[in-house]
């Protein structure tokens, strides 16, 4: 069972923690007792690091080594004794021009992987922006567009600026007058709506008489739900996968090394570790063991939820080592994700 600490154990816990992600070394007492201006000897800080290993908060990776943070210790420091800093204005002022479009991004998903970059660089961490594209937002526009000799490009714009691509295959008799007497049927119908709401008004004609009498509009019909059936999707961006290799603890273990590497090339695993962020604004932080993807005990994720009103749009982290300077990462997450709320209100 893990323990409450009392001050002095909770002091030297907080300089192990901070020497550790600075240099990522094992901190030796000398080490301690010099961060502490000698308010504690030594041999004292010892004792205290081997009652704190015992406890379960550090670990001594060898004999002769100094310790450690374990998973434990750094959520204690992570709850108990983090003193956030204040994001840098011109840290703030960079973020603020790019959510601004002032890079010159021509669509939402050009701003969106730009802004990501730019936290990626600001953070030297690894960022992913996790995009719940077409959650209850309205349609701009909806067209079809032959792309080949049996296939169907349906292109909708929402709103806010996204753009997507949905190929139907098997579609060889409708002519060019055909698609566009279609999408003129299809935008009237669409007039308004999100795609979830136009996929239930789809099932709903489908179901009236006038639809079987009319060869277009029900093939018009048959189109747009086939091509809307598979629901809404998510848009994952991901930068500075490199950064990542810059870490020691990763670049020592070259194992270690690639399972995080092929985390980052399956959609479905960066989901996974921004989940909890999409459930509220709220910061979430989740430090190795804890991540809900079994095989990454080596890093932790800061992230936080998009929201448009009341409508979860998604959510950003940032993805790093467990080493990671949380003092400064979690004020960067928060105020990334309040910037991006605001690009998906106003766009």
């Amino acid at each position: 069972m893990i323990g409450t600490l009392d001050d002095r154990g909770a002091q030297v816990l907080r300089h192990v923690v901070e020497d550790y992600i600075e240099t990522a070394e094992p901190v030796g007492s000398r080490t301690i007792s010099k961060k502490m201006e000698r308010q504690l000897s030594p041999a004292t800080i010892r004792n205290i690091m081997a009652d704190l290993e015992e406890m379960g908060y550090l670990v001594q990776p060898h004999t002769s080594a100094g310790r450690v943070p374990t998973g434990t210790g750094f959520r204690y420091y992570v709850d108990y004794l983090l003193a956030r800093r204040k994001l840098a204005r011109p840290e703030r002022d960079q973020l603020q021009r790019m959510a601004a479009g002032e890079a010159g991004a021509t669509s939402a998903d050009e701003l969106v992987r730009q802004f990501s970059r730019l936290v990626s660089s600001l953070s030297r961490q690894a960022c992913v922006v996790v995009v719940s594209r077409h959650s209850g937002q309205p349609l701009r526009s909806l067209n079809l567009l032959r792309a080949g000799v049996d296939k169907i490009l349906l292109v909708t714009v929402t709103q806010a600026g996204w753009v997507e691509h949905r190929l139907i295959d098997g579609e060889t008799d409708l002519s060019d007058d055909d698609i566009g007497k279609i999408n003129g049927y299809l935008s009237e119908l669409a007039a308004g709506l999100s795609l979830p709401q136009l996929r239930v008004k789809i099932l709903q004609e489908m179901k009236k008489e006038k639809a079987r009498y009319d060869r277009l509009m029900q093939r018009a019909l048959l189109l747009s739900a086939k091509a809307l059936d598979e629901g809404s999707p998510t848009e994952v961006y991901v930068e500075g996968r490199a950064n990542i290799l810059e870490q020691p603890e990763f670049v020592e273990d070259v194992q270690k090394l690639k399972r995080i590497l092929r985390a980052f090339e399956e959609k479905s695993v960066i989901v996974r570790l921004l989940d909890r962020a999409l459930e509220g604004e709220a910061i979430q932080v989740s430090i190795g063991t804890e991540n809900p993807v079994e095989g990454l005990p080596d890093i932790s994720v800061v992230a936080s939820g998009c929201r448009l009103g009341d409508l979860s749009m998604g959510s950003i982290g940032l993805i790093g080592p467990v080493r990671m300077d949380y003092s400064r990462i979690i004020p960067l997450v928060e105020y990334s994700a309040r910037l991006l709320s605001s690009v998906y209100e106003h766009r």
